[in-house]
């Protein structure tokens, strides 16, 4: 045997050597990893239901179209008809307004022969005044007067309440409501009502006009009683408004007013002009003046002429408390 042969032998013998020692020790050994090789990295992730639904796809399979369901056919709908047009209406002639301050729309009354001609008043109207006592002017209360025409008819409200130290002495509202007709002779009430200081049956008072019957039918405390119908009636309300629209005049006016009660007559008398000092400012007015008579408290009005001849200051003689006046502090008409 020579030497190379020698050498191969006992190379072969320390390889079968080394090779039981490893399968004896139970030791591993690591085979190199080629990190080039095309072969693809699998992960696995955990998830919990339903976040993950795991869908399975053909890389090389088309998706598949969504299903449409097929809509229905609409049919179109029928033309619409042709717009029905309202039946025309002819307009109503425009009154002609007043010239004088405010804008004022004419009461549609026809005027017969030999009948007055009648002012026009604002179809609304608010008349707001103080009310003092005595010379002096003391203060002692309050009264608003609100006028609504429409269609030859009217609606006069007036609430008057004290203030201060009176309301103490005079609880409550002194409240007037008079409704009815604007005829060529101007107003000719229907139906007044009244109510003085608070809100009770005994401090009620409502009439009623008949002209049918040319009688007057008082109601208070439930009971009732009629009285005659004079000519040129009005309520102790409406009265202030009738003079408005017939003003001036150059003859004493008689007119027959009830308060409550039965009527009583009411002499106008046309004193003259007078140019005062009020709240709007210097205004021209008429001077109407009713004198003391049956038992009735004198009375001396003003009317603006510059105002269509609304009462600016009104003047009460009062037989128990004195000379009471009411003088305006404000005016406001529609728009």
């Amino acid at each position: 045997m020579n030497h190379k042969t020698k050498r191969v032998l006992i190379i072969a013998l320390l390889i079968s050597i080394t090779i039981h020692l490893l399968l004896l020790t139970g030791i591993k050994l690591n085979l190199p990893i080629n990190t080039e090789a095309d072969t693809p990295i699998i992960e696995a992730k955990l998830a919990t239901l339903p976040t993950l639904i795991a869908k399975t796809v053909s890389k090389h399979t088309p998706p598949s179209k969504p299903h449409i369901k097929p809509q229905k056919k609409i049919a179109s709908a029928p033309p619409s008809p042709a717009p029905i047009s309202a039946p025309s209406i002819e307009p109503e002639p425009a009154t002609t307004p007043s010239t004088s301050t405010p804008d004022v729309s004419t009461p549609e009354v026809t005027a017969a022969p030999n009948t007055p001609t009648l002012n026009t008043l604002p179809s609304t109207l608010t008349l707001q005044y103080k009310v003092v006592k005595g010379e002096d002017g003391f203060g002692i209360g309050r009264a608003t007067y609100l006028w609504i025409s429409k269609n030859s008819t009217y609606t006069l409200t007036s609430i008057t309440e004290g203030t201060g130290l009176f309301s103490l002495f005079q609880p409550g509202k002194l409240v007037q409501i008079s409704q009815g007709k604007i005829n060529a002779n101007g107003l000719a009430p229907d139906d007044f009502w009244i109510q003085r200081g608070r809100a009770t049956a005994d401090k009620s008072t409502a009439v009623h006009f008949d002209y049918d019957n040319k009688a007057i039918t008082i109601s208070k405390d439930n009971n009732s009683y009629a009285a005659p119908l004079e000519d040129n009636a009005q309520d102790i309300l409406s009265v202030i408004f009738q003079l408005a629209l017939r003003s001036p005049f150059s003859e004493d006016m008689l007119l027959h007013v009830t308060s409550g009660k039965q009527l009583k007559p009411y002499h106008a008398i046309m004193i003259g002009t007078e140019r005062i000092n009020t709240a709007l400012g210097e205004v021209n007015t008429v001077h109407l003046q009713r004198p003391a008579e049956a038992g009735e408290d004198a009375i001396d009005m003003w009317l603006a002429s510059d105002y269509n001849f609304v009462p600016v200051k009104v003047r009460i003689d009062h037989s128990k408390f004195g000379i009471i006046e009411q003088l305006i502090t404000g005016m406001e008409t529609a728009k």
